[in-house]
């Protein structure tokens, strides 16, 4: 069991810990590219899901430079780009959460803890998607791509001072990564990930379901 009052800091990633939305964006990755070869989107989708936590941005980017070797991309990316936002901003709003996180984030910010997102889906969307969602107030800050997840880690870090003791609630590689650069205990919520190593790199008792087993 967590021991809530050993914390000060808390952050949460959003996709598959706060919102069941993992598979709403990896069909997402696939839509977006319409005209595109079925078997290089099986394989940019593969791609996506072995890199949780990597914004939009630099796997479309990935996909047209790097799997397509295409010179010149900045157009197919940015169309890329607003069709994966036009896609996913409808289905964050329709999408479940997490079973026990809005319990469990609400418990904590009764306790006058201090609450951050720290996300790979764009940052301003994702401010838009927690205010219609009426979840954005329990947050103190919420950080979200184009910066990745290391910086935006550090930038809660600067907020609090170097002297905190912070948790990050993850179901990602770059989560996990993120959390130990600077120190942080991670719990790692698998019941959606789409990190297929996650169970092996993680302790045991720093693996939850869902929140429901840590209210």
């Amino acid at each position: 069991m967590i021991n809530i009052n050993k914390y000060d800091i808390f952050i949460f990633d959003c996709d598959g810990v706060i919102l069941d939305s993992n598979k709403l964006k990896s069909d997402a990755f696939a839509e977006a590219l319409p005209t595109e070869p079925p078997d290089l989107i099986a394989e940019f989708v593969q791609y996506h899901k072995q890199n949780g936590g990597i914004s939009r941005y630099e796997k479309f980017r990935y996909y047209f430079e790097e799997m397509k070797k295409q010179v010149e991309a900045e157009a197919e990316i940015d169309k890329a780009l607003n069709n994966f936002a036009a896609i996913v901003s409808e289905g964050l709003l329709k999408c479940n959460y997490i079973p026990g996180v809005k319990e469990f984030i609400e418990k904590i910010f009764n306790l006058n803890k201090r609450l951050f997102v720290v996300s790979g889906s764009d940052e301003n969307e994702l401010i838009q998607v927690f205010k219609k969602r009426g979840i954005d107030h329990y947050f103190e800050k919420i950080y979200g791509s184009p910066d990745n997840k290391i910086i935006n880690t550090k930038k809660v870090i600067k907020l609090n001072g170097n002297c905190i003791n912070g948790i990050f609630f993850g179901d990602s590689k770059t989560d996990y990564e993120s959390a130990s650069k600077y120190g942080m205990d991670f719990i790692f919520i698998n019941g959606e990930t789409e990190w297929l190593n996650g169970n092996r790199v993680i302790d045991a008792k720093n693996v939850y379901n869902n929140f429901n087993s840590i209210i």
